[in-house]
């Protein structure tokens, strides 16, 4: 059963027709024709030394490493705790090109992301379910294939049609010569899910991401010295679980609030940092879950605050924690009524920290 579809991530057209992406369950992706609806391809794999994809998730694009002037597709792979993967898969025709395994201590992977500077893919490590909490991993796709530096055009091949853009909502989103569209559909943390993409001044995609159980705050364009400009992406990723972690009637929720900086010089060249990183523990009762989110999306800011004329990023978070310093002990319903709410704020110049006691 089809999970996803993505009509802007593949470079593919076929028959004067753009080819969609369908993500599906049991590591099922396919390219569409998106006019008559005919499978181009689906993923397989021909290498005896390597599996069939497991548990997909959305993938992203990378530059064309097999030389068939298309881009190619990186996924998380799922298998089980230590044999967890990613795949490199050919844009063009849907084969596995590379499967390499992701460190073996992690139980779970997700966030999946890829720095074109580097060839580098990140992706957040989670082990034993609860604790510790999630790190980021890396992975250098330079150790298993060749490629070569991305151009500015290899960077921007992804065509978005103009029915495509109409699933975007877009607000205060430009930034100089680029643009940020995104979607944030269904209901956190369940079953919501996120697209966003960055687009140059011909609505080709530079930068995109696509994933589950995530959601953007509202993007902040950037202006900077020098004619730098870009977007401040500020998202919550929910990674609980499946089985959750019920305590009476409340439930705990377990979030990755990450910040995202993308910007661009004068001569287009892309760098993507990850700013920030804070670990929030969520619990919701039948009617409502603390902290909430949509408290939290205007909690991000870039501002010169001293007068210098550099600009510093402000951000707050919201988190439970328990009253005495000591760390989360989750054993019954009667463990958590001390927690308390935390907001914490912070900034280039140090952190500022307020505690409020906020019951479910």
């Amino acid at each position: 059963m089809p999970r996803y579809i993505d009509c802007s991530i593949l470079d593919l057209v076929v028959n004067n027709a753009k080819a969609c992406l369908i993500i599906g369950e049991k590591g099922y992706m396919a390219a569409l024709n998106s006019v008559a609806g005919l499978i181009i391809w689906k993923i397989h794999v021909t290498a005896k030394d390597l599996p069939p994809p497991e548990d997909v998730d959305m993938p992203i694009s990378i530059p064309d490493v097999d030389g068939d002037g298309h881009l190619e597709l990186v996924a998380l792979s799922r298998y089980g705790k230590g044999k967890h993967r990613v795949a490199i898969i050919s844009g063009r025709t849907g084969e596995v090109i590379k499967q390499p395994l992701l460190d073996p201590d992690c139980d779970n992977v997700f966030n999946l992301t890829y720095d074109y500077n580097t060839a580098t893919v990140f992706y957040d490590c989670s082990p034993a379910y609860p604790f510790p909490a999630p790190t980021m991993k890396e992975l250098k796709l330079k150790d298993y294939l060749k490629i070569k530096e991305p151009t500015a055009n290899e960077m921007s091949r992804v065509m978005i049609p103009d029915d495509e853009k109409m699933r975007f909502l877009e607000v205060n989103n430009s930034a100089g010569e680029h643009k940020v569209m995104y979607s944030n559909k269904g209901r956190c943390p369940d079953d919501c899910f996120v697209s966003i993409n960055v687009t140059d001044c011909q609505n080709k995609t530079t930068w995109s991401y696509h994933m589950d159980k995530t959601y953007v705050m509202n993007p902040i364009p950037l202006h900077f010295k020098h004619s730098i400009t870009g977007f401040l992406l500020k998202l919550w990723q929910w990674h609980t679980p499946p089985e959750g972690k019920k305590i009476g009637s409340v439930r705990l929720e377990l979030i990755k609030e990450r910040i995202v900086l993308i910007t661009f010089n004068k001569s287009e060249s892309m760098h993507v940092v990850n700013a920030s990183l804070v670990d929030i523990v969520q619990l919701c009762d039948e009617n409502e879950c603390q902290p909430h989110l949509s408290f939290q999306t205007q909690s991000a800011l870039i501002a010169d605050l001293n007068g210098d004329g550099t600009q510093d990023l402000i951000s707050y978070s919201v988190t439970y924690k328990t009253n005495n310093e000591g760390p989360l002990r989750v054993s019954n319903e009667a463990s958590i009524r001390n927690w308390v709410l935390e907001s914490k704020g912070w900034t280039k110049g140090g952190i500022i920290s307020r505690h409020s006691s906020a019951k479910l």
